[in-house]
């Protein structure tokens, strides 16, 4: 077996699940002394067990440049055994496609960055400047191992890879998100009593929300425009003869580059405002353990997405289309939060996050070809 499919394997075969990340990060550490190089391990303040590390490490070519960033996530999804054709936790292949979860998402990026790793390891005279991996956790949570990272200031760069699993396009922007929580106010009184007495929260909750969703949003040339879910409701009880007095909103909001928290709030009190509820709306940012995450787009003409396009043609003989996600994902926090110009691109498969993922193994081998070759390049010694 190719060493890098056999590396694959070995990641797969790793059980990652988001909050138990310590076995994986202690492989990789391993790998990473084996390549000769000294691995690193950050942890986040709410990982009081000390189980969750981002492992990360350093290739300095001892010569003066620019340095890359290579990144991915190292924790996964969980699992609903009974509905697997095969052990989700030992890499299997059927027909030319490799099943177990994280074999898309995104094992195979980190076997190709740690492949890249080796290989320049073993031959610094390719480059110069340095190379930094780093091998993050809690992705598929709050991303705290990330932001762990850029509280230590480790990382530092001029152009990052981040190797999620989309292979036929590479993502060059994001839309930001955000979660507003909205409290309703009404009035109590005997439901008998009314509409002559009280005032029913749910229903003022109601006339908000409708306006909410109504509420404008600006536009991207490329991403597509911010927009608003109001995703729950909760308020009053069916036990009681009680006219609601309160009604909880959660709001999602996704937004694009010159959208910010303080604008989405002044938008929703505005809208309550026009209902005549501005004295009976409290609005908020929900609190959450790590920062949200900002919208960004990368020029499609910087050298880096320029780069990539061309070593992807140089290996597949393929146009690589170049895509805007209307999502997020640690991308962000590369670009907007260390402000490092990133691109988003890795080995891709099916079934993201649901039953029997599996992976492409043309692919692992491809991204592993394209990334060294891009590091050739943009640090060409």
């Amino acid at each position: 077996m190719d060493p890098l499919i056999q590396r694959w394997y070995d990641l797969i075969n790793i059980r990652s699940v988001n909050g138990r990340e310590l076995e994986i990060a202690e492989h990789i550490a391993g790998l990473i002394r084996g390549f000769g190089l000294t691995p690193h391990f950050s942890r986040f303040d709410e990982d009081v067990e000390g189980v969750r590390p981002s492992v990360w490490t350093e290739l300095d070519s001892g010569r003066p440049g620019k340095t890359m960033l290579l990144i991915g996530h190292i924790d996964t999804v969980d699992v609903t055994l009974e509905n697997w054709k095969t052990n989700p936790f030992r890499a299997t292949e059927i027909d030319g496609k490799v099943y177990g979860r994280g074999a898309m998402d995104m094992k195979g990026g980190l076997a190709c960055l740690l492949s890249t790793l080796e290989y320049f390891a073993a031959h610094p005279e390719r480059f110069s400047g340095k190379i930094l991996a780093a091998f993050v956790s809690d992705e598929e949570g709050l991303s705290r191992g990330t932001y762990a990272l850029c509280d230590e200031g480790v990382l530092k760069a001029d152009y990052a890879v981040m190797a999620e699993c989309r292979f036929t396009n590479a993502a060059i922007g994001f839309r930001g998100r955000y979660s507003f929580e909205v409290t309703v106010r009404g009035e109590s009184a005997h439901a008998s009593r009314y509409p002559r007495r009280g005032e029913n929260a749910l229903i003022s909750a109601g006339k908000l929300a409708v306006a909410i969703e109504a509420l404008p949003t600006k536009t991207h040339p490329k991403l597509v425009g911010g927009t608003w879910c109001v995703r729950y409701m909760s308020g009053g009880n069916p036990d009681t003869l009680v006219v609601p007095d309160s009604c909880y909103v959660f709001v999602d909001r996704y937004v694009v580059p010159g959208e910010t928290s303080e604008d989405c709030i002044a938008q929703i009190r505005s809208a309550a405002a026009d209902l005549g509820l501005a004295d009976k709306v409290n609005v908020r940012l929900k609190p959450r353990k790590s920062p949200y995450m900002q919208s960004f787009a990368v020029p499609e003409d910087h050298e880096l997405v320029t780069t990539l396009v061309d070593c992807y043609a140089d290996v597949t003989g393929k146009a690589l289309e170049l895509a805007y996600d209307p999502s997020v994902c640690d991308s962000n926090i590369v670009a907007v939060t260390l402000g490092i110009p990133v691109v988003t691109f890795g080995p891709s498969g099916e079934n993201l996050h649901g039953d029997n993922e599996c992976g492409y193994p043309e692919e692992v081998l491809a991204s592993f070809e394209i990334y060294k070759r891009m590091v050739e390049r943009l640090l060409a010694p």
